[in-house]
């Protein structure tokens, strides 16, 4: 049965749309407001959901019909589940839960909800619309953080306040319900980093390609601009600097050159101009060690008195980290320590290595967070889901119905490597980003319904007296 074939409520797409407007909050109920278990009202929303278009699905005989994920989102959550029989104690195992919970939704039934809803192509643009227009958003909102909140005076201290995914997570855990119900909606500059590297790929390729109407592409590409302006992580400006660059190049290589130029004359002139955007791209990037860390053995001493803490200088625990998280791999190759394990483990790991406290949230290596508690077998479940993703959504950039759909094709396969190159700095799963990413990965398997078997059709009807069998 042909995509265009399908029903879907249209509660449904309403549903997913509001779904993706609330992911972006940020706000989650955490029993223990450093440590979680974190589960966020986008989480509750989606299941109840998930349980009344399942429902539906079963009264209406609509469950014949279904799209299904990907083998390798079903493989993702098999192995978590194997894995969570890992756990060695009463918390690993309200961990594994948690996490194994989170594994299901996210994969299997959010993917299965904003996949069955993208029964057309119309359905698709209001997708990709209302994330554009929660970009645009964001990105004025972290344009404000950037105006304000950051001295430009003192950019070496500053420059980390930039953390828009709206900030609206922040204000409602700071608010009286939010402290009575013990909610977390913190954000981070790697979150919003990651924001932009898994969604301004999409949109630069969609905005580089759409002629109608007029509006679309100037708003679109100063939306990337902009947040390429407040992105201040060097490590996440860089990788989409790389990303675009190479999506322009399906423009030619006049856009792609035009694009290096201008990346190159930012940096050029940033030392000057913009000296925060200067700290993060370049002197962060080539510093790999972190100043006015506490010195534990100082303090432990036999001979400190009391009075100031004392401090020293530190490779950022970023990377220190990197060590004790490939010990752990190396302990449990097969199956790590346990799904939702890492962070329970990771302090065992460290021996004579400095495990001072952790200066800025969200640096953990994603990979080796999926390897630690999920063993190579999860890495590389984890792994197939994206680069499967990829390799779908770049051969539909050649095939496509439409130059919008192939443009589209085109930048969410920039999506996808910008998800592969997140998770070397930060981790998408986590803060609300997990079902921004499935909705991403949705995207792509719903453009796949649009591709050849329909310009095959039309072939057919353009010659309907050719009856050869290619024999």
């Amino acid at each position: 049965m042909g995509m265009t074939e399908r029903k879907a409520p249209g509660w449904l797409l309403w549903g997913v749309l509001l779904l993706l407007v609330l992911a972006q909050t940020q706000a989650a109920l955490a029993k223990d407001l450093k440590d979680g278990p974190f589960v966020s009202g986008a989480d509750v929303f989606a299941a109840l959901l998930f349980g009344a278009w399942a429902l539906w699905a079963l009264a209406t005989g609509q469950w014949r019909q279904l799209r299904w994920p990907p083998l390798g989102a079903g493989v993702l959550v098999a192995v978590a589940l194997v894995a969570a029989g890992r756990a060695d104690s009463p918390e690993a195992t309200k961990s594994a839960v948690v996490d194994v919970a989170q594994y299901i939704l996210y994969f299997v039934c959010v993917y299965l909800l904003v996949l069955n809803a993208l029964t057309d192509e119309g359905r698709v643009w209001r997708v990709v619309g209302l994330l554009g227009a929660l970009t645009v958003v964001m990105v004025l909102v972290a344009l404000g953080q950037y105006v304000l909140w950051a001295d430009p005076a003192n950019p070496d201290e500053t420059f980390r306040r930039v953390s828009s995914t709206f900030g609206l997570g922040e204000v409602i855990a700071a608010s009286p319900l939010g402290q009575k119900l013990h909610l977390a909606g913190k954000s981070s500059r790697s979150i919003y980093g990651n924001y932009l590297l898994i969604v301004l790929p999409a949109l630069f390729s969609v905005g580089l390609s759409l002629r109608t109407p007029k509006w679309t592409k100037p708003v679109l590409l100063a939306t990337v601009a902009l947040g390429m302006l407040t992105m201040l992580s060097g490590y996440h400006f860089w990788a989409l600097a790389a990303i675009l660059i190479a999506l322009g190049l399906r423009q030619g290589p006049r856009p792609a050159l035009l694009l290096a130029a201008a990346v190159v004359l930012f940096v050029a002139v940033s030392p000057l101009v913009f000296p925060r955007n200067y700290q993060a791209n370049v002197v962060e990037l080539m510093d790999f060690y972190e100043e006015g860390v506490r010195d534990e053995a100082a303090i432990t001493d036999a001979d400190f008195a009391g009075g100031e803490l004392p401090t020293t200088t530190e490779v950022k625990k970023r990377w220190i980290e990197w060590q004790p998280a490939l010990n752990m791999v190396g302990a449990n190759p097969v199956l790590g320590v346990g799904t939702g394990g890492y962070q329970l483990h990771i302090g065992q790991n460290y021996g004579m290595l400095p495990n001072f406290e952790k200066i800025e949230p969200d640096t953990n290596c994603g990979w080796l967070v999926i390897a630690g508690s999920m063993g190579l077998l999860g890495l590389i479940a984890f792994a197939a889901v994206f680069y499967g993703a990829y390799r779908t959504a770049a051969a539909q950039a050649a095939r496509a119905s439409g130059e919008a759909l192939r443009a589209l094709s085109a930048g969410l396969a920039g999506s996808m490597l910008g998800v592969l190159l997140a998770m070397v700095f930060s981790n998408v799963l986590v803060r609300g980003l997990s079902i921004t990413v499935i909705v991403l990965l949705a995207l792509v398997s719903a453009v796949e319904g649009f591709g050849r078997p329909e310009r095959d059709s039309d072939a057919a009807e353009a010659n309907p007296n050719d009856t050869s069998d290619g024999g």
